[in-house]
């Protein structure tokens, strides 16, 4: 099955503008609060959020679920470089943080099963087996 880049767009998207949108929400309600915002709090809402996206994501892709989302995978973190060219994360650290991408993908992936499962295919017409499907009758028995 060829690749449908443009759910993998959308895909992207929605993992990203998660993360984005949780990562600003988590700042400034820490901030608002008096506290401090470590990079533990913001670490674990990305972690949160970004497994909600792979979930979405898996829940829309419905057929080749992980190999969609293992697309989806690298291109969150191929998108994700941007951190790196505004020097908010270090080259290593986002070199490493495509095991964490990893991690949601499987994560959300499993969840999505939850949700939608894998369509299944007709199922074949009975030709004369000796267990025929259920609610049918064997015509030569």
């Amino acid at each position: 099955m060829p690749i449908n880049w443009i759910a993998v767009a959308r895909d992207v998207s929605i993992v990203f503008g998660l993360v984005l949108v949780s990562s600003f929400a988590a700042a400034q309600l820490i901030q608002a609060t008096g506290e401090e915002v470590t990079a533990l709090v913001i670490g674990l809402s990305n972690f949160f959020w970004g497994t909600v996206g792979f979930t979405i994501s898996g829940c829309l892709a419905k057929t080749q679920r992980f190999k969609h989302l293992f697309i989806v995978a690298i291109g969150l973190w191929l998108v994700s470089f941007v951190n790196v060219a505004m020097g908010l994360t270090p080259v290593q650290v986002w070199a490493v943080g495509f095991l964490l991408i990893l991690l949601m993908m499987g994560l959300g992936g499993g969840l999505s099963y939850l949700f939608v499962r894998t369509p299944q295919g007709v199922q074949p017409a009975y030709n004369g087996q000796a267990n025929p499907p259920a609610g049918e009758s064997n015509p030569k028995n």
